[in-house]
């Protein structure tokens, strides 16, 4: 889950928390987030079973958090449901 400068709170599409390098993702998130322009784009489904928006996250020179975050072992792939990026998502699959 990120929260957004205008509280909006966003899960990002096909990560997959991973608790024990949890510290290490949000300090990621801080460090490449913190006072960056980001955009949101959306797949088919755009709420979870819990209500939260889902979304693909960007910042403003197209670097793709999602994917980024799993590229870069910090966070595992939801395979929970379908939306776009799944197969590539999990060619990085051995990476956790």
């Amino acid at each position: 889950m990120v929260i957004l400068d205008n509280d909006l709170k966003v899960r990002l599409i096909g990560v997959k928390e991973n608790k024990a390098i949890n510290g290490k993702a949000l300090q990621f998130l801080k460090e490449k987030l913190k006072g960056q322009k980001v955009f949101l784009k959306f797949d088919a489904t755009k709420y979870d079973s819990e209500g939260n928006l889902l979304c693909y996250l960007y910042l403003k020179n197209k670097t793709f958090i999602n994917a980024h975050l799993i590229k870069n072992k910090l966070a595992g792939i939801d395979t929970s449901m379908d939306y776009k990026y799944k197969s590539s998502f999990l060619k990085y699959k051995g990476t956790i």
